[in-house]
């Protein structure tokens, strides 16, 4: 987005030394302070230090991320002003010439590297189609962990860009505060007018909503299940976080001309009762990548054996990571190859994929869990009905239709249609990853104490 002579050249005025301005480079092309440290192979606390350095000598006020908001909006607002009185000396086929091609107002701190990207040009079909032609307010990425929602949300946003004056993309793993998102968003979108922003949250978000109808935005919110608190069966959000809840149920409800792009694991409650599938709220259930787009994956991992990749692939329901994950445990122990793999007839469960379900696992309800028990236990696809006569000492039939509805907005069921003449039934079942995942639980002793 900068000119890299032209961001040295501003940093050396300001006093930055070469190391700060390693950093405030990788910063501005929006890598995260982990993915920065692991670049320069230094520590995090390093990359903050030189970072609050960088802020320092550029004279930047303020606290977490609103911090880097305002240096990206100075330095990217400065090389206008560079290009603007420079225009009739740059070359008339020079990207740089074209002021208007530079937004100031894009912000992707956070946001991964999507170059290598696979697949998924229906599900981008369909979504520029409800953000930019529907005018979609909220779109939600949902889907498990590992499927690939971070990487589809960053394409998609670079892929409609030019439609939009603003783009912030903001990630929540960090669980911020709602309030500093908010000054996050408002301060990008009021730059260069200096806003007192409000103490209230009701009139913070109500700001927010006056830009969001002054202005044409896309908004970004990954990772939105760090702020549920889903232990009951409809998700409420911890005492910190409710004010996600309000933000994204007035966005949903009022009139503005601009999109909340969020992806999450499980559903919010706001995106379940405002969604319709012609509405200004809609969801996407992100699935597995097709088989042409998952081998390449494999492809680019250097696996051999390619008449044994679609057993694979099918075993793993096309999750990228879990591919990526399983592809270098082949590569180290294997030799590359998929046949000898395959061989062993089990399934590789990274300890990153342990995680993302111990996390979902603890947040289930009983109800949830005695279904996901049952479920491991079954080889065949399981109906309600199925499992209403199992489980009727257990759970009511109330508690059982609430809880598959809870386990499918968790991303944790796999659910298909039968039809047999003029019937049609649903049933569901566990993909292999999770089911392994649980049966391993079954087997752990019980701790009575």
């Amino acid at each position: 987005m900068i000119n890299q002579d032209f961001l040295q050249t501003l940093a050396t005025a300001n006093g930055v030394s070469n190391l700060e301005l390693d950093v405030l480079v990788l910063a501005m092309n929006g890598d995260s302070t982990t993915a920065i440290a692991q670049k320069l192979r230094v520590s995090e606390d390093a990359v903050r230090k030189r970072l609050s350095e960088v802020y320092r000598k550029f004279r930047i006020l303020g606290n977490g991320p609103v911090k880097l908001t305002k240096l990206q909006q100075l330095l990217v607002s400065q090389y206008q002003q560079y290009l603007a009185e420079n225009d009739a000396e740059l070359p008339a086929n020079s990207p740089s010439s074209r002021p208007q091609d530079v937004n100031p107002y894009q912000i992707w701190s956070g946001a991964p590297d999507v170059s290598a990207f696979y697949g998924r040009t229906e599900e981008l079909a369909t979504l520029e189609q409800w953000i930019v032609s529907d005018r979609c307010r909220i779109v939600a990425l949902l889907g498990m962990g590992g499927i690939g929602k971070t990487y589809l949300s960053v394409k998609l946003a670079r892929q409609i860009q030019s439609q939009f004056e603003y783009i912030i993309w903001q990630s929540l793993h960090h669980s911020p505060s709602i309030q500093d998102v908010l000054a996050n968003f408002i301060t990008a979108l009021s730059y260069p007018e200096k806003i007192d922003l409000p103490a209230a949250l009701d009139q913070r978000v109500s700001l927010l909503i006056k830009y969001l109808r002054e202005n044409h935005c896309l908004l970004v919110l990954d990772a939105v299940e760090i702020v549920l608190d889903s232990s009951a069966a409809f998700w409420r959000y911890n005492n910190e976080s409710e004010g996600y809840g309000i933000l994204l149920r007035r966005l949903g409800e009022e009139q503005h001309q601009s999109c909340l792009l969020m992806t999450s694991i499980e559903k919010p409650r706001e995106i379940a009762l405002l969604e319709s599938s012609t509405g200004f709220v809609r969801s996407l259930a992100v699935q597995g990548l097709k088989p042409e787009a998952a081998k390449k994956i494999l492809q680019s991992k250097g696996l051999t054996g390619e008449q044994q990749w679609s057993e694979l692939i099918q075993t793993y329901r096309g999750n990228p990571l879990a591919l990526k994950i399983v592809a270098t445990t082949i590569q180290d122990v294997f030799s590359s190859n998929v046949n000898e793999f395959l061989k062993y007839e089990f399934l590789a469960v990274s300890d990153m994929f342990r995680e993302i379900l111990d996390w979902q696992f603890k947040r289930l309800s009983n109800p949830e869990k005695e279904i996901m028990y049952y479920l491991a236990r079954e080889n065949n696809l399981v109906s309600v009905q199925n499992l209403q006569q199992a489980m009727q000492q257990l759970i009511t039939t109330s508690e059982l239709v609430m809880a598959l509805e809870s386990l499918g907005w968790r991303s944790l069921l796999e659910k298909v249609q039968s039809e047999d003449g003029d019937t049609s039934e649903t049933l569901f079942s566990l993909q292999p990853v999770v089911k392994n995942y649980v049966s391993k639980l079954m087997a752990l002793p019980k701790n009575d104490g």
